[in-house]
């Protein structure tokens, strides 16, 4: 484990503090910050029977800090767009996402031209997800939603809260019916824009290395700018869309720069996308005059045009309905005004990242998730509580005899392909095991509640495991109390106090 992961979690109470009293802070701000646990890491496998080859000690699995999302202002926007700062008045999109490590860009996956550690040995894939109107029902990925966060976040032992996900998040790949008009609406996401971290994102010749030693491997302390075509505006809205000038009609996909860069100090990769978020903006990263909107995302491109072209094209769908249940994605558009949707740090947004096994035709394995979900909360009612460990043993005593034997336990067939949210623990099984991470999870001190009382009693335990009360402190059931369950604890704490 890394040193800077140790200080973080021996930090953890003043962490604590400080989170809770950002989120109070009242008012506008030029960025939002969402803030994720170093060490939190989970590595889900996608592959049937679990047996490609993937080693998390050769391939570091990525593992979120933090993102920043807001509105930026470069120094000189015809020079490097990277420097400047965060303004209220900002007219360019900035997102920063720092994980923990060194992480390098993605190599590509396809069959054909396999070759995922072309840039070094740590390759993060995944999508950042925008929701810039705040609504569930408009935007979304009809085409393969399964290689988003909806679909995988309950890997990870719990069901997020709150309305935004409900009825929209897998339980089991087989809740999925590929129905767009019933539940779990996985394809409703609501985001209107994502960040693709994907080898098929680079444009022609586009890396250009600012620090390193031109060896086409990033490595410690380098920074490279990647040319590509990194920002999408969601998928869902293509066929219903009056965009001309992508690759396919209504495809919204501009060329723009993405940066990767690995601060020794910190021992973090920052990865950063700045994006005009007005046409204005987009024409002085060229020392143009700016163009109207006009839909094409081949000359002056931002996401105001973007949503411009979302509301002309909900009007015509609305006036000319094509019949196709999907168009909902869009219609919701019509009465909106894209210049009041430009304030970055309101928008919402979800992340799944994750690796790539060694070999060809396997997918992706999945390593971490923004919003974390609670682990054991596996009915997305924000916490653990005697309803999840209902559901949990309901799950086992209703499936019980799908395997044709009566254990009092669930083998889940074709894991970790498939998966379920009730198997908590993440092993392929869904039994006593996982009840055991229910019952009760952190409260070490038994009063009720999860704080940092407890998180000193899980400290005093990693010195001596087996005094009492540190058979609640091990919350991942391993048999000692470590910086593992610390990771664990500070995303169920309840209280500072």
């Amino acid at each position: 484990m890394s040193g800077a992961c140790e200080r973080r979690i021996m930090g953890l109470a003043a962490w604590v503090v400080v989170g809770v009293a950002a989120s109070r802070a009242g008012g506008p701000a030029p960025s939002a910050t969402v803030h994720d646990l170093e060490c939190d890491v989970i590595v889900r496998r996608t592959d049937a029977g679990g047996i490609a080859p993937y080693d998390p000690l050769v391939h570091r699995p990525p593992d979120v800090v933090r993102v920043v999302l807001g509105n930026w202002q470069p120094i000189d926007p015809q020079g490097d767009v990277f420097v400047g700062g965060f303004d209220v008045s900002g007219e360019f999109l900035r997102i920063d996402v720092r994980f923990a490590g060194l992480q390098n860009p993605p190599g590509a996956t396809a069959p054909a031209s396999f070759a995922p550690f072309e840039f070094g040995p740590h390759p993060v894939y995944g999508f950042l997800e925008v929701d810039i109107d705040l609504d569930n029902h408009t935007g979304g990925e009809t085409g393969a939603p399964q290689f988003r966060y909806p679909a995988n976040v309950a890997r990870f032992g719990g069901v997020p809260a709150g309305d935004r996900f409900e009825e929209r998040v897998l339980r089991t790949p087989d809740d999925d019916d590929s129905e767009f008009e019933s539940s779990p609406y996985v394809e409703r996401s609501g985001e209107e824009f994502h960040l693709a971290l994907l080898p098929t994102s680079f444009a022609a010749g586009g890396i250009a290395r600012l620090v390193g030693d031109q060896d086409s491997i990033f490595e410690s302390g380098e920074t490279w700018v990647l040319s590509g075509r990194w920002f999408h505006r969601a998928h869902g809205f293509e066929p219903f869309s009056l965009a001309q000038g992508g690759a396919a009609a209504g495809e919204y996909m501009p060329i723009s720069p993405l940066r990767f860069s690995h601060d020794v100090s910190s021992d973090e990769t920052a990865v950063s996308l700045v994006f005009p978020l007005t046409n204005a903006a987009a024409a002085a990263l060229s020392g143009e005059a700016p163009q109207p909107n006009n839909a094409d995302p081949s000359d002056q491109a931002s996401v105001e045009e973007g949503l411009v072209d979302l509301v002309e094209s909900a009007q015509f769908a609305l006036a000319f309905p094509s019949g196709a249940p999907e168009e909902i994605l869009i219609t919701g558009w019509a009465l909106e005004s894209p210049a009041n949707r430009l304030d970055a740090w309101r928008w919402r947004m979800t992340m799944l990242a994750g690796a790539s096994y060694s070999a060809s035709g396997f997918g992706f394995v999945w390593t971490d998730v923004l919003p974390n979900p609670t682990r054991g909360d596996v009915n997305g009612e924000n916490g653990v509580d005697h309803d999840d460990f209902n559901n949990l043993s309901d799950y086992v005593e209703g499936h019980d005899h799908d395997d044709g034997v009566n254990d009092d336990r669930v083998v889940l067939s074709g894991f970790p392909a498939s998966f379920s949210v009730f198997d908590v623990s993440g092993d392929g099984v869904v039994d006593e095991g996982d009840l055991a991470f229910l019952s009760p999870v952190g409260d070490a001190d038994l009063d009720d509640d999860v704080d940092l009382h407890d998180f000193a009693r899980l400290q005093a335990c990693s010195a001596q495991f087996g005094v009492m009360g540190c058979d609640l402190a091990d919350l991942n059931r391993d048999g000692e109390s470590t910086n593992s369950d610390a990771c664990w604890l500070a995303q169920i704490l309840t209280g500072p106090q």
